[in-house]
């Protein structure tokens, strides 16, 4: 099946992005470190060949500063629509469109994700009997969505960024008759708090490996973060 991976993500814009950081980081180092789990994830899926990857960046305008953090193999597109749900909408009709016929969108906030999980959520996907693959947060959203076809009602009404997202997308899949296989849980970053899991999962690791490696050694060397250090 002709595949489609997609990152989506925001401009790395101090006081725009991940503020829920802050105070604990500055909006500057916000955004550095948002521009790290950009290059992080990209860099991890990078090896998901036969499928495609591709990121999706908002807002529309701000393509040149992916295209100075991010190698200029990985095709970008503008995301389109006026909130979340519109966008992600039109990002599954437009590569339909394209001829895409399994098509999986992954977040910006999960750094150290591995591609073996997304790996198996394509496998999932390619099953006969599943329209519909989700990547359970912690938090009660998702960090992985997949269908081989649109689905506009599915994006329909949901309060986007609360706990609530995961159960009420599994409520409309299931009033949609779409039949949902479900990933392992996964985790994404929004806070200081999460910044220590990250590190607390990835202790192991050395500096310049591993999923999420650019990340993990910028907090390392970052001073004063309430123990993220």
């Amino acid at each position: 099946m002709r595949t489609i991976v997609v990152i989506v993500a925001k401009e790395p814009v101090a006081s725009r992005v991940k503020t829920r950081l802050c105070p604990d980081l500055s909006p500057v180092q916000a955004a550095e470190i948002y521009s790290l789990f950009i290059q992080d994830m990209v860099e991890e899926m990078s090896d998901l060949f036969p499928a495609t990857l591709a990121l999706a960046y908002s807002p529309e305008g701000s393509m040149s500063a992916f295209e100075t953090i991010l190698p200029r193999t990985i095709p970008m597109f503008a995301q389109h629509g006026a909130g979340l749900g519109e966008r992600l909408s039109h990002i599954f009709t437009r590569l339909h469109s394209e001829g895409y016929e399994q098509i999986l969108i992954i977040n910006s906030d999960s750094p150290d994700m591995p591609c073996s999980l997304v790996r198996k959520s394509t496998r999932l996907l390619a099953s006969p009997g599943i329209d519909l693959v989700l990547g359970p947060c912690a938090d009660g959203g998702y960090y992985l969505i997949g269908l081989k076809k649109p689905a506009p009602e599915l994006f329909r009404g949901i309060p986007w960024s609360t706990d609530r997202v995961l159960a009420l997308t599994l409520e409309r899949a299931s009033e949609l008759g779409l039949s949902c296989g479900l990933l392992d849980v996964w985790y994404d970053i929004d806070t200081c708090e999460d910044l220590l899991m990250f590190l607390e999962r990835g202790k192991s690791r050395n500096d310049g490996c591993g999923p999420g490696w650019r990340t993990r050694k910028y907090l390392r060397n970052l001073p004063g973060i309430h123990g993220v250090t």
